[in-house]
């Protein structure tokens, strides 16, 4: 016969009062159903937890041991009973959050630190990847929220616009354009113009290139690169310019400029996706308080 919750926790009851009145008192129940508990338990264990006479009850020293480990148990099955609680309501579990490379740049990671301290109990599981990629994770179940450059989404996701972000232009520090506080975008004419491959965010290499060519700039491409820090390592080397992100002149790099872009369409947006069909209540708790606070901050 196994041993039940039950025998475990009236045998610490007991083990705390060393006195079957008291005990059973603090278990409600009368002494008899105590002292055969008590008993039924020996028997299934095989040795006797308590030395009891007419003037006293105290433990044997097997019988102390197997109420520390007892103890122990009960901590832990009361432990796990509350977080599978938060977990039923939403309030406990894991998310995985997967983000763009340059969202370090941005409110993301303060965002992420809030929602940790709002929700101690929820574990979240952080992971970069391109738009292209977030998409397919979410669609596949592999991740819950992602933060990507706009794109059109399939059907199965939704969205919420986080900011729209203006672009501006990087240039090596003892470059021409770099005394100039704003330019247009033409003034990048002539120049090495760098741009990330196209195979890491179609949509977001497109709408630069798009920028570029309206203003008759033509983007040098034989760089194959995924990341805005790569493009900043280049440019500070003196290899080129680019047009990017604003959040970008936040990253630790000296021997660059940024330079304001004259153009009302020189800007991109970036969205919180997840499927409408959430795995859990989780999803809900993240994006609202995303949501909230991007509203109290702006």
């Amino acid at each position: 016969m196994a041993v039940t919750f039950r025998q475990l926790q009236q045998f610490l009851v007991l083990s705390q009062e060393l006195h079957f009145g008291r005990a059973a008192a603090r278990l409600n129940i009368s002494q008899p159903p105590l002292s055969a508990s008590l008993k039924q338990l020996e028997e299934t264990l095989g040795f006797a937890l308590m030395e009891r006479s007419n003037r006293s009850v105290r433990l044997t020293p097997a019988g102390a041991v197997f109420a520390e480990h007892a103890a122990r148990i009960l901590g832990q099955l009361d432990a796990a009973r509350a977080l599978a609680e938060q977990q039923a309501k939403g309030t406990a579990g894991r998310l995985s959050v997967t983000f763009v490379p340059s969202m370090l740049f941005r409110d993301l990671p303060r965002s992420l630190r809030r929602f940790e301290e709002a929700h101690p109990n929820v574990q979240l599981e952080l992971h970069e990847m391109n738009t292209t990629r977030q998409i397919e994770a979410l669609l596949q179940g592999e991740a819950d929220v992602g933060f990507i450059h706009a794109v059109p989404l399939p059907p199965e996701l939704t969205s919420h616009l986080i900011e729209t972000e203006r672009l501006v232009c990087c240039v090596p520090r003892n470059h021409r354009l770099a005394a100039r506080s704003r330019i247009s975008i033409s003034d990048m004419a002539g120049e090495k113009v760098l741009v990330f491959s196209r195979e890491f965010a179609a949509h977001y290499h497109d709408r630069i290139v798009g920028l570029l060519r309206t203003a008759d700039v033509e983007p040098y491409e034989p760089y194959h690169v995924q990341h805005w820090l790569t493009v900043l390592a280049l440019i500070a080397q003196g290899m080129g310019i680019s047009l990017m992100p604003v959040s970008m002149s936040r990253a630790p790099m000296v021997d660059v400029v940024f330079l304001e872009i004259d153009d009302p369409h020189a800007e991109h947006e970036i969205q919180m996706i997840w499927p409408k069909r959430p795995r859990s209540d989780l999803t809900t708790l993240f994006t609202r308080h995303i949501e909230f606070n991007r509203l109290r901050q702006g």
